[in-house]
């Protein structure tokens, strides 16, 4: 999942001033993400590899997908019952601490995000500029049922020869969350193997693959843990 323009925020300021930003490469959380099953008892890391101290910030959010899979931010939910370890960490040069968080939801599948915002770099790093790392730990709390291939539609396939892409959208139409690991177009000659992604309840995805002009598509094998399923794709010729 990619982040949202809001988030992006902090990279735009780190790109901006190029060659200045190795004090904030050494900042870290760790796992990224965890998936636990009807109650969340978990735990992340907050790495400081740098030679001065931080403060560090635990900021919890909601978020949602868009159909490209970029992370739209929005209000934790009410019905997440949230319970951090720590709101507010001052970690010592080169030092880590561990943040452990519980979590129930009225409702499940639920997700949410732990954003760690890393302040105190010198303004005299960045000239002048006042700047804020924010790194996140997303979380989900899955029920014990499990989405099935039926959940899984492809609705359609397009090839957009002005992009050079053939794009195909998915949807679970389930309500169960789930996560496709590997997913192969078959085409005349060869095999497309893209990396698989997350599908949320009731919302759709778009995979745009690189794609030659006048390949013929054949078939789509599609993974997950639970199962696996081979199809014609639906192409639209527009």
């Amino acid at each position: 999942m990619r982040m949202n323009a809001a988030r992006r925020i902090v990279a735009a300021v780190l790109v901006s001033i190029g060659a200045m930003v190795s004090p904030l490469v050494a900042q870290t959380i760790r796992p990224i993400i965890s998936e636990f099953e009807t109650k969340a008892r978990g735990k992340f890391e907050v790495v400081n590899n740098s030679d001065r101290p931080l403060n560090v910030i635990l900021q919890p959010r909601g978020f949602t997908v868009d159909e490209r899979g970029e992370m739209q931010d929005a209000p934790l939910a009410p019905g997440i019952h949230l319970r951090l370890s720590a709101n507010s960490l001052r970690l010592p040069p080169r030092q880590s601490r561990w943040v452990f968080y519980e979590a129930t939801a009225d409702q499940m599948p639920a997700w949410f995000v732990v954003y760690a915002n890393f302040t105190g770099f010198p303004r005299r790093d960045f000239n002048g500029i006042n700047v804020q790392l924010e790194m996140p730990h997303i979380a989900y709390i899955l029920p014990k049922t499990r989405w099935v291939a039926s959940d899984v539609h492809i609705l359609a396939a397009h090839v957009d020869e002005g992009t050079k892409t053939l794009q195909i959208d998915f949807e679970n139409q389930g309500r169960d969350f789930g996560r496709l690991t590997d997913v192969e177009v078959q085409t005349t000659g060869q095999k497309v193997r893209v990396p698989g992604f997350a599908l949320f309840p009731g919302f759709r995805r778009r995979l745009e693959i690189p794609w030659q002009p006048g390949n013929r598509v054949g078939a789509i094998l599609v993974k997950s843990k639970e199962f696996s399923f081979e199809r014609n794709l639906p192409l639209d010729d527009r």
